[in-house]
């Protein structure tokens, strides 16, 4: 278990700081996410944190994904999301981004006293994928969930507008949760008991996984690797933040010991964390 309820106000304040410092060209720049421009991305976390804090703070009955599909029969799951999306993103562009800043550091508030106030232990209603559930998950797995996703939208919006990356704590406790989301992913990855691999981000931090008879555990340093795997300085956030396409983030990886180990942990990393 990780706790990052101290670590979403610091993301969110650097999110504001960031936004408050646009010009109006920025707000219109293309994103990696193909559809939309930085404006629109920022209103697709602002509707996050709506729907986020509206089904489970508030427990609503009427859940926008499933009121969506009730209008919409037929749709695949990623077919669902991706036009409720769209859908609200389309009917909120209207805001303006001094209103959209001012929305995201009260909504933020008001996440980070829910999430503090939970109980990490506490199992929400829904399983969290991005940890590899098919069963509903603890609290603690949902936080960090949303903070990678926070991570993640804000450093492509960093890159769509050319300012500086971010760094420090932000990044530290990215990689950190990236690393205890793939201990879950590698279950199905076979190697013998006590097997470990090192993951070196450099600045950000170093891991150490370890196989055990039924999963894969998360040890924090590099302890006794059989196989090491480092990431290139100066690309440790795209790599962390579905920056780069597979083959990019395949040349940044440098691996050390068991080759045939740290190839495996990679192909599995892969799906993750590469941008398709």
């Amino acid at each position: 278990m990780i706790d990052l309820t101290t670590a979403l106000a610091p993301e969110r304040a650097a999110l504001v700081e960031l936004l408050s410092d646009m010009s109006v060209a920025d707000w219109e720049r293309p994103t990696e996410c193909p559809a939309w421009t930085v404006q629109q991305l920022v209103l697709h976390i602002l509707g996050d944190d709506l729907s986020l804090l509206a089904r489970q703070r508030d427990a609503t009955p009427k859940q926008g994904l499933v009121l969506y599909a009730e209008s919409h029969p037929g749709l695949t799951f990623r077919q669902l999301l991706d036009g409720f999306n769209e859908q609200w993103v389309t009917a909120s562009t209207f805001l303006s981004p001094r209103l959209l800043t001012a929305l995201l550091r009260l909504v933020g508030e008001w996440s980070d006293d829910f999430y503090r106030n939970i109980g990490l232990d506490t199992v929400s209603r829904e399983p969290v994928g991005f940890f590899a559930q098919s069963e509903p998950s603890p609290y603690w797995q949902l936080i960090a969930r949303e903070y990678a996703e926070r991570v993640i939208h804000q450093s492509q919006i960093r890159r769509a507008i050319g300012a500086p990356e971010l760094d420090g704590e932000i990044v530290a406790w990215m990689a950190r949760v990236v690393v205890h989301a793939l201990a879950h992913w590698l279950v199905d990855h076979r190697a013998p008991d006590g097997a470990t691999v090192g993951v070196d981000f450099g600045a950000a931090g170093s891991w150490t996984w370890r196989r055990d008879p039924s999963a894969w555990s998360v040890i924090e340093g590099i302890e006794a690797p059989g196989a090491r795997v480092t990431v290139a300085p100066g690309h440790v956030v795209p790599v962390l933040t579905r920056g780069l396409p597979l083959a990019e983030t395949n040349a940044l990886l440098r691996v050390e010991g068991d080759e045939h180990l740290a190839l495996g942990v990679i192909a599995v990393a892969a799906g993750l964390l590469a941008n398709p």
